[in-house]
């Protein structure tokens, strides 16, 4: 069985979008300006990225994702650990010419783990053209509801939904459990291998 390594990497909405887009197999080719494509090597380190620099950006949707991708521990030999902080913010350089070859030697889904998200998020744009507040009622009410048409609405914003009050979101309690409960195992059923994420904790002190 071929030896792996698990790496960490935060995104912010427009590159978890593309993500998605790749089908979960890899990530979106890195701009003029960003010659180093930089995976971080604990989850610790993803979470504050995630939590302290995404959530705040405009850029990144408001919004930080935590993911998880698995690599040939042999193929990542070649690339330096680089510490840029403390003894945890440990991340590889990869060049961005490179990113391609990388992408090819993931092993199997990219996962979105954790969701962090600030006040202005608003979510990824949705076709039921309503705010973010009132789409799990309307994803609530549909009948036979396929979550592979809504895919980046329920991924990216389930996490969203479950910590939001239900009375904010035109629910009650029973109808919200119901709701997430509903999606949850529709979402198992359609991606078994893309794990919903789960609400990011607020910072410690870790």
């Amino acid at each position: 069985m071929m030896a792996t390594r698990t790496l960490y990497r935060p995104v912010g909405l427009k590159e978890a979008e593309l993500i998605l887009s790749s089908e979960c197999s890899g990530f979106p080719p890195r701009l003029p300006d960003q010659p180093i494509f930089y995976p971080v090597m604990n989850a610790p380190y993803a979470r504050q990225i995630a939590r302290g620099w995404n959530t705040p950006d405009p850029g990144s949707g408001y919004s930080g994702f935590v993911t998880e991708f698995d690599v040939s521990t042999v193929y990542l030999e070649q690339f330096e650990v680089r510490t840029v902080g403390a003894g945890m913010h440990q991340e590889l350089w990869v060049p961005a010419e490179q990113l391609g070859e990388f992408n090819r030697r993931i092993l199997g889904p990219i996962r979105f783990t954790e969701a962090y998200y600030g006040r202005q998020y608003r979510g990824p744009e949705t076709k039921l053209g309503i705010p973010l507040a009132e789409q799990l009622r309307a994803l609530r009410s549909l009948t036979g509801l396929d979550v592979k048409a809504h895919r980046a609405l329920v991924l990216f914003n389930f996490a969203w939904w479950s910590t939001a009050p239900a009375e904010a979101q035109g629910l009650s309690d029973a109808e919200k459990f119901e709701g997430l409960d509903q999606l949850r195992r529709a979402w198992m059923k359609a991606f078994s291998k893309w794990p919903l994420p789960v609400p990011g904790e607020a910072e410690t002190s870790e």
